[in-house]
C-alpha cells in the first residue's frame, strides 16, 4: 500500500511540473507573438523649400518649390501639395495647388504683383502624414 501512494504522489508531482512547463511555454510563446505584432515606426515627412530666383522683383516669375521626403524616399505620390502665400502682417493668403514635378517635388510659379515680406507655407499630404514648412521672402522693386 505503500508504494502504491508513492507511486501516486510522484505521478502528481510530474502532472504538477508537466502542467507548469506547459504554462511557462505557452506564455514564453505569448510574449514572443506580442513582440512580433508591434506595427514599425513611421518616418514622417520632410520638406525642403526652394525659391528661385534668390533676388524676386515685382512682375517677374518666380518658381517655388517643395521636396517631399519620407526617410530616404521621395514622395512622388502626395494627395495634397498646397502653397500659401501671404504678405507680411496681412491676415489674407492665397493659396495656391502645386503640380508634382517628378522626384518628389511639387512646384508652382508665381508673379508678384508689389514690394515687400511674403511667408510661403508649403502644406504637404500624403497617406495619413501632414507636412507643412513656411519661408520669408522679399519682393524688391526692378
Amino acid at each position: 500500500m505503500k508504494d502504491s501512494m508513492e507511486r501516486r504522489r510522484d505521478m502528481q508531482r510530474k502532472k504538477r511540473r508537466y502542467v507548469f512547463f506547459v504554462a511557462f511555454l505557452l506564455m514564453f510563446v505569448g510574449a514572443c507573438a506580442a513582440q512580433g505584432d508591434k506595427a514599425p515606426a513611421v518616418m514622417p515627412l520632410e520638406i525642403e523649400l526652394t525659391i528661385k530666383p534668390e533676388t524676386i522683383h515685382i512682375g517677374e516669375k518666380a518658381t517655388i518649390e517643395a521636396m517631399v521626403i519620407q526617410g530616404k524616399k521621395e514622395v512622388a505620390d502626395a494627395n495634397e501639395a498646397v502653397f500659401e502665400i501671404s504678405k507680411h502682417n496681412e491676415k489674407n493668403h492665397e493659396e495656391v495647388v502645386a503640380s508634382a514635378k517628378g522626384n518628389g517635388v511639387y512646384a508652382i510659379e508665381k508673379t508678384f504683383s508689389e514690394k515687400g515680406t511674403y511667408t510661403i507655407k508649403a502644406r504637404i499630404t500624403a497617406g495619413d502624414l501632414t507636412a507643412v514648412t513656411s519661408q520669408n521672402i522679399k519682393v524688391k522693386e526692378k
